[in-house]
């Protein structure tokens, strides 16, 4: 599609650096992309659409974000729209493609502790602080506490605001470290709260998998010994009865 003259202006005319001129060129590609889907022949039609919607909301909402905002708040909430002068088709075309570029993407944020009790309480302080922390998981804030290897815990969770996701994390660390502590235990951060990729996430869970198949091997080996130990003593009484 031919771009008038305006529309070029409008997308040289943003900064070249920084959250603006990202907004602005995520903006100029969605409605450029909707141009060439309804196969606008000429940079009129274009501009005309540009005016009817990113400039409308940038003008309209300047002080809130303007039209990425709003782009942003259709993919969640499709009526912000309806106040557009635009046809149903091509409100629809629209709406597609603020979804497919806006929708928020889940992140997932983890952190690793390590939990120590050498005191009388031992095992049940650990496990006590652990659920202190778990304690604050709830349906919108799904919280997780998974071992890695003692006395090293991850704590996950995740949701589509990183910001709340780290809170959450720190919230959890907080109660853990209160309760241990108050049990005369020991409590380290070994890794601060981040957004982990879903390579990093992959990673872990082959380390928790592999730490579960370790254990199981151990339990066989344990169960072999005590098999050969009771054999051992029953040859041994078989022996003195002799």
């Amino acid at each position: 599609a031919v771009v008038s003259t305006r529309v070029r202006e409008a997308v040289v005319s943003t900064q070249s650096t920084g959250e603006k001129y990202s907004k602005a060129k995520t903006v100029n590609q969605i409605l450029r992309h909707v141009g060439e889907l309804l196969d606008y022949e000429d940079g009129k039609m274009l501009e005309e659409l540009y005016k009817k919607t990113a400039w409308y909301f940038d003008k309209k909402y300047a002080s809130s974000g303007g039209s990425h905002e709003m782009f942003k708040e259709a993919a969640q909430k499709p009526e912000v729209l309806d106040e557009l002068e635009i046809d149903e088709h091509t409100k629809d075309v629209l709406l597609k493609n603020i979804k497919r570029r806006l929708t928020p993407q889940a992140v997932k944020v983890r952190a690793d502790v390590e939990v120590l009790c050498y005191a009388y309480e031992g095992i049940d302080a650990v496990k006590n602080a652990l659920r202190a922390g778990l304690a604050l998981a709830t349906e919108e804030v799904p919280l997780k506490i998974n071992l890695i290897a003692p006395p090293i815990y991850v704590i996950s969770v995740t949701l589509f605001n990183e910001e709340k996701g780290v809170e959450a994390v720190r919230a959890a660390m907080d109660a853990i470290k209160t309760a241990i502590e108050g049990s005369k235990g020991t409590f380290n951060i070994k890794l601060e709260p981040k957004v982990v990729t879903e390579r990093e996430d992959q990673k872990l869970q082959e380390e928790m998998e592999q730490r579960e198949r370790d254990m199981q091997e151990k339990d066989g080996d344990d169960d072999s010994e005590d098999e050969e130990s009771e054999e051992d003593d029953e040859e041994e009484s078989d022996e003195n009865e002799e």
